[in-house]
């Protein structure tokens, strides 16, 4: 007994003695890698709402400590419309940081994905740190109701008897020089001027005035929603020079007449078939403008 007694004593002293060593000499606990680790708050970000008008567009990055002011190198995968820093600033007692990225260059309604990253492995924990983030980036127009207009339609709605104009709403994009002409056909207003109602219809108008002041564009053509008879293949109201560069001198007629209505030439067309040019020209009174019954 005596013997066994001993070798419990000598086993209790043995984890006595490890037990305080451990206290003495604790395991190594996590640190930071650096003093000043950083990671992007988001992984991906999509804002494909962004005004216009907006020059830039923010990144928020975060850190582990705010005691003095650091400066993290960055990158970025744009190729165009977005301009990254080479680097963002944390200020001293703060830890999060705006990545403020340059969007002047995006074209509105032209969406912009790339990546922004910490170009310093040594700035961030690869273990828990959002080290690149991926962005999905588009501006769009603000569109302001200018209020009721007029539209006249020579080919798509004019009949035997009247004109078929039309009252619709105008609307611009706030801070541009860009309009809408919104639901100008109907079936009703098809049929009246002699067309089967059938045909693919633009559910607005969009256009622009040149840089002249004077002139105006769009993009491709329109829709009217007629079909070619025989053909059933829609007619479609192209800008002259979208339909070939041969016809470029025709959009020059697109243009205001006065300072409330504008003439539209669209070059008239059957993919695959042919077309009439520009003989059939469309006019819209802006808001405010003359009655186009007696102006035409």
């Amino acid at each position: 007994m005596k013997k066994i007694f001993k070798a419990l004593s000598s086993i209790a002293a043995a984890v006595l003695l490890v037990s305080a060593c451990n206290v003495e000499h604790p395991m190594p606990t996590y640190s930071p890698v650096n003093s000043c680790e950083v990671s992007f708050v988001q992984k991906t970000v999509v804002n494909q709402e962004i005004l216009a008008t907006a020059p830039t567009f923010d990144v928020l990055l975060s850190r582990n400590t705010s005691s003095e002011a650091a400066t993290v190198a960055v990158k970025s995968t744009f190729t165009s419309g977005v301009v990254c820093p080479a680097s963002v600033t944390f200020n001293a007692g703060e830890s999060t940081a705006v990545l403020s990225l340059d969007i002047t260059a995006m074209e509105v309604g032209k969406s912009y994905k790339g990546t922004v990253s910490l170009a310093d492995s040594a700035s961030f924990n690869a273990n828990i740190a959002v080290a690149s983030a991926s962005l999905t980036l588009a501006k769009a127009y603000t569109w302001v109701s200018l209020g009721e207009g007029e539209w006249f339609d020579n080919l798509a709605l004019m009949t035997s008897s009247s004109y078929g104009i039309r009252k619709v709403e105008v609307l611009k994009a706030e801070g541009f020089d860009r309009y809408r002409i919104m639901n100008p056909y109907n079936d009703a207003a098809i049929a009246a001027a002699g067309w089967e109602p059938g045909g693919a219809r633009s559910s607005y108008i969009e256009f622009w005035v040149l840089e002249n002041g004077q002139n105006v564009a769009w993009d491709g053509w329109w829709f009217p929603g007629i079909l070619y008879s025989g053909a059933g293949t829609d007619i479609k109201a192209y800008l002259p020079s979208a339909l070939s560069a041969s016809l470029a001198a025709e959009d020059a007629k697109s243009k205001f007449v006065e300072e409330k209505v504008i003439g539209f030439y669209p070059y008239w067309y059957i993919d695959g078939l042919g077309g009439f040019g520009t003989k059939y020209p469309c006019f819209l009174s802006l808001p405010g403008g003359p009655a186009l019954e007696s102006w035409l």
